[in-house]
């Protein structure tokens, strides 16, 4: 067993506050000798020249990043390919790009995990490729349980261990009755490492989550498929 080399966040939906999760787990991860690289399976919907997530992650978290592919679309990328009568981006061809890259990486999707990459597969399929587990942020408001729930089901058909969930107040603070309400609910179908509350500001919100991810990184695991 070696030390976990990788890990995919993906969310319950769009803007969850996936990017700041991952600029958190960047910042709990960097120190030391270990150095992780921030990627972005697909950037969409910003033009080239313009900081995509992957580098604002890794700017917030003081670490490299790298972004294999990008398209001017606001779409998914199956779509936003097409959009620029572009072939669509294969999972096979993206794990491999991804795989130049210095680990450990921690790797943002688009969008819930069901996002069409092409007409068959999805950006998890990237995961799967990679052999990287998933972290599932849930965006806290209603009709979250259903869709967090749903994504895990998602996940687990295609073989990806979902190593937890994070409850994020993305949009405003809630209350500690719903919260708790959430993660009873959750708890069953993964571990839920806790809850990043709302914070306009994004530096805040790196330095307060960065230690919910800490014990998770310090666990053993495979390192990345390289077949």
């Amino acid at each position: 067993m070696k030390k976990l080399r990788g890990i995919y966040v993906t969310g319950t939906d769009t803007d969850v506050g996936k990017t700041r999760v991952v600029a958190a787990i960047a910042r709990a991860w960097n120190g030391g000798t270990t150095i992780p690289t921030v990627v972005k399976f697909v950037q969409t919907g910003i033009p080239p020249g313009k900081e995509g997530d992957a580098q604002l992650a890794a700017r917030l978290a003081g670490t490299r990043w790298a972004e294999p592919a990008r398209f001017r679309a606001p779409a998914d990328p199956w779509s936003a390919a097409l959009a620029e009568s572009r072939r669509p981006l294969r999972a096979r061809e993206l794990a491999n790009a991804l795989r130049t890259y210095p680990e450990p990486l921690v790797a943002e999707g688009s969008g819930g995990a069901a996002v069409p990459l092409n007409e068959c597969e999805s950006l998890s399929d990237v995961a799967v490729q990679l052999g990287l587990p998933a972290l599932i942020v849930v965006g806290l408001r209603l009709g979250c349980i259903n869709h967090a729930v749903l994504t895990i089901s998602y996940l687990q058909a295609r073989n990806l261990r979902v190593s937890g969930l994070v409850l994020v107040e993305r949009w405003e603070p809630v209350t500690d009755a719903y919260r708790d309400d959430v993660r009873r609910a959750l708890t069953r179908h993964a571990a839920v490492l806790g809850t990043i509350p709302f914070e306009p500001d994004p530096h805040r919100t790196i330095t307060t989550a960065a230690p919910l991810f800490a014990p998770l990184l310090e666990e053993e695991r495979p390192s990345i498929t390289r077949s």
